[in-house]
């Protein structure tokens, strides 16, 4: 199979770029191209030098032309002709090292506004998108790849693009000064560069997948490892887990390691060239009969472009290379940035209200890649400031019911609408919504801020409202360091029933009109559960609560139940009938 061409690559980089930054490129050519000019004139004026130091007197026409003395000593030439070549060589220096400044800077600020532009993709994508996909792609597009197709794509680009104007300067002047060396330098060049597009480049493309497949695996291992950490104690799977990352880790390493070396063999056959050019030039001035005075000055010229070609054509086929490798991630992130935006999963809706229900007509909704229907025809309305449980066994519909409501999940067919005018896919319903889920997820972060979650200017008020309407207060009051106390991470330092309540606290410091309650209790033992629920019930004042559970019991209070059955609503019970039931089951 072969490997994608530069070209294609290039135009996929192109495309990912803003009209700003592809403005910002022509900045880098023209640098590129200001130091270019720079390296010809002092490749020329270390030619006069050479032939000045063999014959002073042939300085004294140039120093005349910028305003010298006609009658200088041979010594004074000699200075004179030394400093301008010093002072050319530096500015043509400080040029370059600004070039190079800019490049990098522009590129890696390139790079921090793609990821973010990523990232903001990411969040836009639909719930959906993430349930077939693994977490580590994400992880590795966004910290590896995007990081990738900067540092390994677009500076190799820039350099090369720099290193290939100077190039073509340079060559141009070899052609004015002797056309039969140029022919020859581009004979070796021609036969070089072939070698390096058959050969080098498809093989470094091969490396550049495979060491992005490793890269992937190594990092999915290292998050199931961390992830998983208690099971795999327990279950004594260390060294399985440890060997699995250990694999793909080696492989990584071994493909780096040829990819490294393999990088060193242009540099030693370009420097075989240039002494044979060198030499084979010092052979062709002699066989014209030149004489060695005659010879200093061309050779001088030679010398500095062969010190300056060489080092610069052997940095173009390393970055050619570096950048081929790149090109699996390019493709990567060109193909994750063109798909997981879908902008109209989420609509801005200004006006929205709730002021009367939340209704849902004929809702119909099927995962991806799976063929029967999670939802079927599910239809019933919830009334503002009402109570309503969801019960049914796993697999039911409950959880995806409850997506389906929120606005995560989008029924192919049917509707849920607020009021009978407002979609539930729109960013002013959910900041109407107090989610709590089964599994609470917490950052490794302090109290506080897993209840703030995400908002660094925390408002004192309402997260005090939030801890002693959740029942915290008792349990933080006997912590040293209070609401700065950090939880671990994904709240390992507590236990099931306080993690519980900060995720209620994290859903009343925004004061819903919604509460959300998700299984919120399945995974806490009876007394536990009990405490929650009179936290829930007193929290749900005033408020309309959508409550999912295993057990009619801890229902009791709402208003009415909705039994769920093979994605089906089976009946809905009032809560008078629904105590009836559980009089006569306890009697």
């Amino acid at each position: 199979m072969s490997s994608p061409s530069i070209y294609s690559a290039i135009q996929k980089l192109r495309s990912l770029l803003t009209k700003e930054e592809k403005l910002k490129w022509v900045g880098i050519a023209v640098f590129a191209l200001s130091t270019s000019l720079l390296e010809v004139v002092t490749a020329s004026v270390i030619v006069v030098f050479a032939q000045v130091l063999n014959q002073p007197e042939f300085g004294q026409k140039y120093l005349g032309m910028i305003g010298f003395s006609n009658n200088l000593s041979p010594g004074r030439i000699v200075f004179y002709i030394a400093i301008i070549v010093g002072v050319i060589y530096l500015i043509k220096n400080l040029v370059a090292a600004a070039e190079v400044f800019f490049q990098n800077f522009t590129i890696q600020k390139m790079n921090y506004h793609f990821k973010k532009k990523l990232l903001h993709r990411y969040a836009e994508a639909d719930y959906g998108f993430y349930l077939t996909r693994n977490s580590a792609l994400g992880v590795a597009v966004v910290g590896g790849d995007a990081e990738q197709m900067f540092s390994n794509g677009m500076i190799p680009i820039a350099s090369i693009l720099s290193e290939s104007i100077i190039f073509i300067c340079l060559i141009g002047m070899v052609v004015f000064m002797n056309p039969s060396l140029a022919i020859t330098i581009f004979g070796v060049g021609a036969v070089l560069g072939v070698f390096v597009v058959k050969v080098m480049f498809p093989q470094f493309y091969r490396w550049g997948q495979r060491m992005q497949e490793a890269a992937l695996n190594s990092g999915q291992n290292l998050l199931q490892f961390f992830h998983g950490f208690k099971e795999i104690v327990l279950l004594g799977k260390r060294e399985a887990f440890v060997n699995a990352f250990q694999y793909h880790s080696r492989k990584k390493s071994r493909i780096q390691a040829v990819q490294t070396a393999t990088n060193a063999l242009p540099r030693m056959v370009i420097e075989v060239l240039f002494v044979g050019l060198f030499v084979t030039t010092i052979a062709v001035l002699c066989l014209e009969h030149e004489s060695p005075v005659q010879m200093m000055g061309v050779l001088g010229g030679y010398l500095y472009l062969g010190f300056r070609v060489m080092p610069g054509l052997n940095r173009v086929i390393n970055q050619l290379n570096v950048f081929k490798a790149a090109i699996p991630s390019i493709e990567r992130v060109y193909k994750e940035y063109n798909t997981v935006a879908l902008k109209e999963n989420y609509v801005d809706v200004p006006h929205f209200v709730f002021e009367q229900s939340i209704e849902l007509k004929n809702v119909c909704f099927c995962y991806p890649n799976v063929e029967s229907d999670a939802l079927k025809g599910i239809s019933f309305e919830i009334k503002k400031g009402e109570c309503v449980g969801i019960v049914g066994e796993t697999g039911s519909g409950k959880s995806t019911l409850i997506d389906v409501i929120l606005g995560l999940l989008r029924p192919y067919k049917g509707s849920v609408l607020i009021d009978s005018q407002y979609t539930v896919s729109s960013y002013q319903w959910h900041l109407k919504i107090g989610y709590v889920p089964q599994s609470v997820y917490l950052t490794d972060d302090t109290i506080e801020a897993n209840i703030a979650f995400g908002e660094k200017e925390i408002d004192e008020n309402r997260l005090n409202a939030a801890i002693d309407a959740a029942q915290l207060r008792k349990f933080i009051s006997q912590l040293p360091e209070g609401v700065k106390t950090f939880v671990g991470e994904r709240g390992i330092r507590l236990s099931g029933g306080e993690r519980q309540r900060i995720s209620i606290a994290r859903a009343l410091y925004r004061n819903p009109e919604v509460l959300i309650f998700d299984e919120a209790t399945s995974a806490l033992d009876n007394e536990t559960e009990a405490r929650l629920m009179k936290t829930i019930n007193a929290v749900s004042q005033n408020r309309t609560v959508i409550m999912i559970a295993h057990r009619l019991t801890t229902l009791k209070d709402c208003d009415r139940i909705v039994e769920m059955n093979g994605g089906q609503v089976r009946q809905i019970i009032s809560n008078e009938n629904l105590i009836n039931n559980m009089v006569k089951n306890n009697a």
